[in-house]
């Protein structure tokens, strides 16, 4: 069989360092098996590293195998995306040496909760971005990043109409929580947070009860968007008090009666200070 030529390893034209190089929107089944629980994942997976000044590219096949290898072994019980997801640049290193590494994979998730008053059961569903960075001569970093559609109510329309009357609007809220892997939250305890720092929680399916149950939780606790991203980062720093953690929130408010939204971002890093 003839010898396959490496283009990869020769000189580039222009000898310049890249910062992150790789594949981008990846898919592949990803099964995590926690707590006696099993959750198939479809992740869009984004696998990048560092390319030196006289290599010519990378070898993109290595990138794919090394993080598919390590997907598909069964010998491994993957118990946490986190971890699989340090395996697989830990791997990588092993076929494509670098000096910095960065994984994102991308997923819906789902959890169990029922309705208010008629108490049905339902999965929600939440988007969820593990990131994953590797670096010579520091720690390896991770990032839970999760999303939740949530709602607000205008306190100010409220407090100045002699109705009580005001407009809502959908939310989007997320908290992200950055750190080392022994000190990574749970996606439930994120989703958690962030259920409860909105006026409302928010369900796919609602009965006429439930419907009045929650619109009754929104006005009686109208918030700003300001408001529901402070909620996020004082509840992130009451229950992560025993963490060392970088803890971000960003909520954007989808205006009924504007055409423009309205955005609220803040960290709690202040209070993780040394």
């Amino acid at each position: 069989m003839k010898n396959q030529i490496e283009t990869q390893n020769e000189k580039p034209m222009n000898e310049i360092s890249l910062d992150y190089v790789g594949i981008t929107n990846f898919k592949t089944l990803l099964v995590i098996t926690r707590e006696g629980k099993t959750y198939h994942l479809t992740p869009a997976i984004e696998v990048t590293i560092n390319l030196p000044a006289e290599m010519k590219g990378a070898h993109m096949s290595r990138i794919c195998e090394s993080v598919v290898g390590i997907i598909n072994d069964e010998r491994n019980a993957h118990h946490s995306v986190e971890q699989l997801s340090l395996q697989a640049l830990k791997k990588l290193k092993e076929k494509h040496p670098y000096s910095h590494a960065h994984l994102s994979l991308n997923f819906d998730f789902f959890y169990e909760t029922r309705t208010p008053v008629t108490k049905k059961k339902t999965f929600e569903v939440t988007n969820v971005t593990v990131e994953t960075w590797v670096q010579d001569g520091h720690e390896d970093l991770i990032a839970i990043s999760i999303e939740y559609i949530g709602n607000t109510v205008c306190p100010h329309a409220m407090e100045n109409s002699p109705e009580k009357r005001t407009h809502v609007q959908r939310a989007l809220g997320k908290l992200t929580a950055k750190g080392t892997l022994d000190q990574m939250p749970s996606f439930e305890s994120l989703v958690n947070i962030l259920k409860k720092s909105f006026p409302a929680e928010t369900y796919s399916i609602l009965k006429t009860e439930d419907e009045q149950y929650v619109i009754d939780s929104m006005y009686d606790n109208p918030m700003f968007v300001e408001d529901v991203c402070r909620s996020i980062l004082a509840r992130s720093k009451e229950s992560f008090n025993d963490k060392k953690l970088d803890l971000t929130a960003i909520v954007k408010s989808l205006e009924s009666i504007h055409k423009h939204d309205v955005i609220a971002k803040g960290s709690t890093a202040t209070y993780f200070k040394e």
